[in-house]
């Protein structure tokens, strides 16, 4: 038996239905960094909730989307978001899809640029009902109004890919348009006890920039494993991740200074050490300038104004710490050269260490 020609125009190849494993194997395997990425203790989640525009020929489907968003390496975050692009016309085609995106943090201050691209599977409903691939690609802008919450405003190129040929291999009948959105993004986590005020577990208030302190002996809690404690207090500070720097701030409401953020990070485990540098320069044991030597949790030791001590870090391993700056919040800097983390600036006005827990 003979088989039809094809239609001029378009492949027999092209005009084929999907298979189902090739949605799922598209769906899966852009999907993988989600689950396969270990999530950072206390990291902090988003929930993004955007309306908009598809700007196709012909018409504009409205656009609704929801997305859980969390952070997986660097500046690099991991969502999966479901979507409605709602056509109206007479003759309009609706896509109602889900698949997961990946986003560039280009920067953690209040206002933060970004990029993002993203892929899926979508139903399409209209004249006829069919399954496609999208595609999508673009930057927004979102701003920080609380740290709970922020807005957001985002341009994305859109293309429906019918066929599964990809971006790259496009078809005649495949859409693709400009997506222009706004939306508001809802945080959590990022912490013990939540976005609220807090201090020390246990009722003490956040201490001010103006309380000098008073030298406690960072003593370890009774029975304390001492090596989970510090990856502990490391796991706290860095679920602080992108926070903003704040004058006298100690809390991920009001955002951290520099021994603010070390002092959170310790007294969210139990270990009461002084509000500001100067004290927290006294504290425990001196470890001399040498990476070799530190250990995860000590206290790194910064000066522009010897001796005094005008900053402070936590050392996180791997010749890394976390710092709050007044450029770039809560951020994380490298003793290594060959890092990308490297700063020579910071290098040059270490002085030392603390080392606060034994063991």
């Amino acid at each position: 038996m003979r088989s039809e020609p094809a239609p001029s125009g378009i492949p027999a190849a092209a005009r084929a239905s999907p298979p189902v494993a090739a949605c799922a194997a598209l769906f899966l395997g852009a999907a993988l960094p989600l689950v396969a990425v270990p999530l950072p203790a206390r990291a902090q989640r988003a929930l993004d909730l955007d309306v908009g525009a598809w700007a196709v020929l012909g018409s504009d489907p409205a656009l609704y989307s929801a997305a859980l968003r969390r952070p997986l390496l660097g500046p690099f975050e991991g969502s999966l978001e479901t979507f409605g692009l709602v056509d109206r016309a007479p003759a309009g085609r609706s896509l109602y899809g889900v698949g997961p995106e990946l986003t560039a943090i280009l920067s953690r201050r209040r206002l933060r640029p970004y990029l993002v691209a993203g892929t899926g599977v979508a139903l399409e409903l209209g004249p006829s009902t069919d399954v496609a691939a999208v595609w999508s690609a673009g930057a927004g802008l979102d701003l920080r109004l609380f740290p709970w919450m922020g807005v957001r405003a985002e341009v994305r190129r859109f293309v429906e890919d019918r066929h599964f040929g990809g971006f790259w291999n496009l078809r005649a009948d495949d859409r693709m348009g400009w997506q222009l959105s706004a939306g508001l993004s809802i945080r959590w986590g990022g912490g013990p006890g939540g976005g609220a005020t807090r201090g020390r577990p246990g009722g003490r208030g956040t201490a001010g920039a103006g309380d000098a302190g008073r030298p406690p002996d960072g003593r370890v809690p009774a029975g304390a494993d001492v090596a989970s404690l510090r990856a502990s207090v490391v796991d706290t500070a860095l679920a602080m991740m992108g926070e903003p720097y704040r004058w006298g701030g100690s809390s991920a409401a009001r955002g951290f200074d520099c021994s603010g953020l070390v002092w959170y990070a310790y007294g969210a485990h139990g270990i009461d050490i002084p509000r500001v540098s100067r004290d927290q320069a006294r504290i425990g044991s001196p470890v001399p300038a040498d990476v070799s030597g530190l250990r995860e949790g000590d206290i790194l030791l910064f000066s522009d104004d010897p001796p005094r001590v005008t900053h402070v870090g936590l050392y996180i391993g791997d010749g890394r710490f976390i710092h709050s700056t007044s450029s770039g919040g809560v951020e994380i800097g490298s003793l290594d050269p060959g890092s990308e983390a490297y700063e020579a600036w910071w290098m040059d006005r270490w002085v030392g260490a603390r080392g606060v827990l034994g063991g």
